[in-house]
């Protein structure tokens, strides 16, 4: 005779409230989308730089614009980093630093970009359409320049705010 199987209950494990960002697309659209904006591709349930292989027809661009394109448009940013203590002859260095690993974020993730760099009385700052982009340039910053980096997260973690400092 074969034993019972347990039945375990789940009802300990934490409710986490998952943030699903309000500027992704809630059902897929169907086929291949072109970003009227910055043109990149929408293919099952993905951004992407290239367009998906085997395209024989030419995509027309929709008048559909991608997540980060109506973020940047709406001023909608999901981070920012502020950037202080910089000399003025360090400053076309650092800003070729954050263009690079904002190329190579873009590689993986085609929705992370800086949305715009303004100068401030301390220094400058960066809003950013994605949280993992502002902890990614953030940590570039300090493994280059050396400095104090501090995160202040906002209320489940739907917005960061870095303060990088020399």
């Amino acid at each position: 005779m074969r034993p019972a199987t347990k039945k375990y209950d789940t009802s300990y494990k934490k409710k986490i409230d998952t943030h699903r960002d309000t500027f992704l697309p809630r059902q897929s659209p169907k086929g291949i989308i072109q970003c009227a904006g910055c043109g990149i591709y929408y293919y099952r349930r993905h951004w992407s730089l290239d367009a998906p292989a085997g395209i024989t027809i030419p995509v027309r661009p929709h008048p559909v614009y991608c997540p980060a394109c109506r973020k940047i448009q709406e001023r909608c940013a999901s981070g920012e980093l502020h950037i202080a203590g910089l000399k003025a002859a360090e400053r076309g260095e650092v800003l070729r630093l954050l263009r690079n690993q904002e190329v190579q974020a873009r590689q993986k993730n085609p929705l992370e970009r800086i949305m715009s760099v303004r100068d401030v009385k301390t220094g400058w700052k960066l809003t950013l359409t994605t949280e993992k982009l502002a902890q990614r340039l953030g940590r570039s910053l300090r493994k280059a320049r050396g400095g104090r980096l501090d995160y202040k997260w906002s209320h489940n973690n739907k917005f960061v705010r870095i303060n990088w400092e020399k």
